[in-house]
C-alpha cells in the first residue's frame, strides 16, 4: 500500500469546481422513443455510474475494475500460467484473463479465483484454503454464475467451477475448518465432475446454475482445471471475461468511480472515486430532490460517514482524497493494521511488476476535499435531520482546525497532507502540505459558516472568518482577480497560475458580488476559449482547451450576477458538449474538450466522462448553488445575521424595547442591508 512509484499527471480534482444556472430546457431524443432533458440524461449517467458495480456481484470484468472480487489467484497443480491483464481481444472493456496450460503426460493444473486474506502490514492478499474464519462472502440470493470464454485456437478442453475450497473435490466432505458453504459446482451441477467444456475461437457465454446451492459463505468464487490427456498432450491457451454472479446490492452505501476510462488508458484511475466528485454527486441528487434522489444522497452520505469511521489507519476525523468505487468495505478477513472491514482505498494492479500500487495524492487528505464533504453532509442534514451527518461534519471540521490552521501571513488553512500513513516501510508517515490555497479556504469558509449556523457553536464563526480573511487577502484589487494562494512559506503569493474556479466560487460562497464580480470579467478576458467546436473557459489563462467544469462554474456565476444571456449561452454550449464532445455517451459530461488540457499544476484534464463535470452540469441546469444548498437566484447567506431594522414600510428594529440615541454593538457585526 506504500508502493507509490510516480506522481500521476491525470485528472486529479484537487481544485474544486462550481456551477448552477437555470434556463429553458431542451429535449433530447434518446432513440428509444422517449424525449429526455439534458438534466435528466446527466442524472441518468450519475445513477448508472453509481449502480455499475452493484447491479451484479462481479468476479472479474477488467483488470483493477472497482467491482472485482475474489482477486487472490491461487494456483493448483503445475504447468499453468495466468495473466489477468491481457489486452488481446477481450469480450468487453480493456482486458480479459489469459490462461495457459503446458503440461504433458499425467500433468494437471488450474487456478482458483478466491477471496484470500490480508493481515497486518501486508500489501497483497494470500491464499486461504479454508484455514481462516470469517473469510467468505455471503452470496445468498444468487441464482447463477455467468462467464465468457474462448480458446485461442479452438478445441481447448477445460472444466469450470465455483466453490469447493476446503472440501474434498469428489465427495464434498469438509477437509478444512472453515470451508466453502457448498461443495464444488460445475456447469454440469453440484459434485458433477469431471465436466469438461470444449471451447471455440469465438466468445461464448456459459452459466453455472446455483439454484439449491448454499452460497452463504464463499471462498472460491470461480476456478478452472484441466489436464494433459484431455488436451492430447498439447499446450492450450484460452481467455475468460465478465465473470459475475446475478446478485444486486443497490441498497449498499458506495462511492462513484470518478472517470470513465478508455480501453487504451493506463488503469491508474480505473477504480478511483475522488471525495470531491462524490460530494458533488451527493449534492446533484439533493438538487434534483426526488424521493429516489434523496435515497441515493443518503447512500453517499452514509459512505462518507463509514469512510471516516473505518479508515485502515487514522481515527482522527480525516477522510482521504479518494476511495475505491464498488464495495465500500474491504473484503472479509482483509485486515490492514489488524482492522476488519476498513474502507477500500483506490489503486491498480501492475501486471509487468506483478504488484499493487497506490497514488500518494489519493491516499492523502487535502483540506478543500474535506470541506466539500462537510458541505455535502450538512446539506443532507438540513434535509433529513439525521444527526450522524452533522456529527461527522463536526469531526471533519475539527480535523481541519487542528491539523491545518495557520497563523502566518494572512492566516487561513494549509493544504493538508499527502502520502501514506506510518508503516515499517514508510516510517515518516504522511507529508504536510504547508502551502495555502484560495479555493480550499473558500470551501472551508462555507463549511465552517454552515457549521456555525447549524450547530450554534461560536467557535465555527471565528474559524470561518479566519478562512475568509485569507481569501480576502488573495484578492488583487488592481488586477481584478484572486490569486491561487501562497507558496510553501504560507506568506508569498503564488502567481504562477490563476485558476478560473476561484473567481466563480467566490461569488457562490460569499455575499460580496459588487466587490468580487470583477473576477468574472477577468475570466472572460483571459480564459475564454473556442476549441473543438465549442465555446467555453479554460482552467487557467493559457487557453489551451475548454474545461467544461469551469464553464459550468461560469454559468452559475452568471446566474448569480443576473446575467441570463451569459448563463444561457454557455449552458447551451454544455448541452452541445453533452451530445457531441469527444468520448461522450450523450448523457454525462467529459472533463475537457480534448486530451491534455493543462492546469498549470501537476496534472492535466482529458476528454473523459467525469462525475464532477456532470454534477456541475446538473447544478447549472437546476440553477443551484451547491455551496449553500440554495437556488442560484437566492442571496448568499451572510455569516453573521445582525438585527433586521425592517423595510421602510416597517421602520422599527426587530429587537424588543424602545431605543433612543446610539445603539453600540459589543462585537463586530456584518450588515447585509441598512435602511436610514
Amino acid at each position: 500500500m506504500e508502493k507509490i512509484v510516480w506522481k500521476i499527471l491525470v485528472l486529479l480534482c484537487t481544485l474544486m469546481l462550481v456551477a448552477s444556472c437555470a434556463a429553458t430546457y431542451s429535449m433530447v431524443d434518446t432513440g428509444e422513443g422517449i424525449d429526455k432533458t439534458p438534466k435528466e440524461l446527466a442524472l441518468e449517467h450519475l445513477k448508472e455510474i453509481m449502480d455499475k458495480y452493484h447491479s451484479d456481484f462481479d468476479v472479474y470484468t477488467d483488470l483493477s475494475a472497482a467491482g472485482n472480487h475474489f482477486v487472490m489467484l491461487a494456483k493448483m497443480g503445475k504447468d499453468v500460467e495466468i495473466n489477468p491483464g491481457c489486452f488481446e481481444n477481450p469480450y468487453s472493456g480493456a482486458t480479459c484473463i489469459e490462461n495457459k496450460f503446458n503440461g504433458t503426460g499425467t500433468s494437471w493444473g488450474g487456478w482458483y479465483l478466491m477471496n484470500g486474506i490480508l493481515e497486518g502490514e501486508e500489501t497483497e492478499p494470500k491464499a486461504n484454503w479454508g484455514e481462516y474464519s470469517d473469510a467468505g462472502f455471503n452470496l445468498t440470493g444468487a441464482k447463477k454464475l455467468t462467464f465468457w470464454a474462448r480458446g485461442k485456437e479452438g478445441g481447448e478442453r477445460v472444466e469450470f467451477f465455483a466453490f469447493g475450497v476446503g472440501r474434498d473435490p469428489n465427495t464434498g466432505v469438509p477437509i478444512a475448518p472453515y470451508p466453502d458453504s457448498s461443495p464444488k459446482v460445475t456447469i454440469c451441477g453440484k459434485l458433477k465432475s469431471p465436466c469438461y467444456i470444449t471451447l471455440s475461437k469465438e466468445w461464448k457465454q456459459y452459466t453455472i446454475d446455483l439454484n439449491g446451492v448454499d452460497t452463504s459463505y464463499v471462498l472460491g468464487g470461480f476456478g478452472w482445471v484441466t489436464n494433459a490427456p484431455r488436451n492430447n498432450n498439447k499446450p492450450i491457451t484460452f481467455y475468460l471475461d465478465d465473470i459475475k454472479y446475478d446478485k444486486e446490492r443497490l441498497d449498499e452505501p458506495r462511492f462513484l468511480v470518478s472517470y470513465e476510462l478508455l480501453p487504451t488508458d493506463e488503469p491508474v484511475l480505473k477504480n478511483t472515486a475522488f471525495t470531491y466528485d462524490n460530494a458533488l454527486a451527493l449534492l446533484a441528487f439533493m438538487a434534483n430532490h426526488t424521493e429516489e434522489d434523496l435515497e441515493r444522497a443518503k447512500l453517499l452520505g452514509d459512505a462518507f460517514v463509514y469512510a471516516m469511521d473505518h479508515d485502515r489507519y487514522f481515527t482522527d476525523g480525516r477522510i482521504r482524497n479518494a476511495y475505491q468505487g464498488g464495495d465500500l468495505k474491504l473484503f472479509p478477513s482483509w485486515k490492514p493494521h489488524g482492522k476488519p472491514y476498513t474502507v477500500r482505498m483506490p489503486g491498480w494492479w501492475d501486471v509487468k511488476n506483478d504488484s499493487w500500487y497506490e497514488d500518494g495524492f489519493a491516499v492523502g487528505t487535502h483540506t478543500g476535499n474535506v470541506a466539500w464533504a462537510i458541505i455535502a453532509l450538512l446539506s443532507l442534514y438540513e434535509d433529513t435531520g439525521d444527526d450522524k451527518y452533522l456529527n461527522t461534519s463536526i469531526r471533519m471540521g475539527e480535523w481541519i482546525e487542528r491539523e491545518c490552521r495557520n497563523e502566518t501571513g494572512a492566516g487561513g488553512y494549509t493544504g493538508g497532507y499527502e502520502g501514506w500513513e506510518k508503516t515499517e516501510n514508510n516510517p515518516q508517515g504522511q507529508t504536510r502540505m504547508p502551502w495555502k490555497s484560495t479555493e480550499h479556504n473558500i470551501d472551508v469558509y462555507v463549511a465552517f459558516a454552515r457549521l456555525y449556523k447549524l450547530s450554534g457553536n461560536e467557535v465555527w464563526k471565528e474559524r470561518a472568518l479566519h478562512a475568509k480573511h485569507f481569501v480576502e487577502a488573495m484578492w488583487d484589487e488592481k488586477e481584478g482577480h484572486f490569486w491561487t494562494g501562497t507558496l510553501e512559506d504560507g506568506t508569498t503569493i503564488n502567481k504562477a497560475t490563476v485558476p478560473t474556479d476561484i473567481n466563480a466560487w467566490s461569488l457562490m460562497a460569499m455575499d460580496e458580488i459588487d466587490k468580487y464580480g470583477r473576477g468574472i470579467e477577468w475570466v472572460e478576458n483571459n480564459c475564454y476559449v473556442e476549441a473543438d467546436g465549442f465555446k467555453g473557459f479554460d482552467f487557467n489563462n493559457d487557453t489551451d482547451g475548454i474545461w467544461f467544469e469551469g464553464t459550468a462554474h461560469m454559468v452559475i456565476a452568471y446566474q448569480i450576477l443576473g446575467n441570463e444571456t451569459g448563463a444561457n449561452l454557455y449552458l447551451e454550449e454544455l448541452r452541445s458538449a453533452q451530445k457531441e464532445a469527444n468520448n461522450t455517451n450523450g448523457k454525462g459530461l467529459v472533463a475537457a474538450s480534448h486530451d491534455g488540457v493543462n492546469t498549470g499544476f501537476d496534472w492535466v484534464y482529458d476528454a473523459r466522462l467525469h462525475v464532477g463535470a456532470t454534477a456541475w452540469f446538473v447544478f447549472a441546469e437546476h440553477g443551484y448553488n451547491p455551496y449553500w444548498n440554495i437556488n442560484s437566484s437566492e442571496p448568499i447567506p451572510p455569516l453573521i445575521s445582525a438585527f433586521d431594522t425592517g423595510a421602510p414600510t416597517n421602520p422599527y428594529p426587530s429587537i424588543s424595547g424602545t431605543h433612543k440615541g446610539t445603539i453600540t454593538p459589543n462585537k463586530i457585526i456584518e450588515v447585509s442591508k441598512l435602511y436610514t
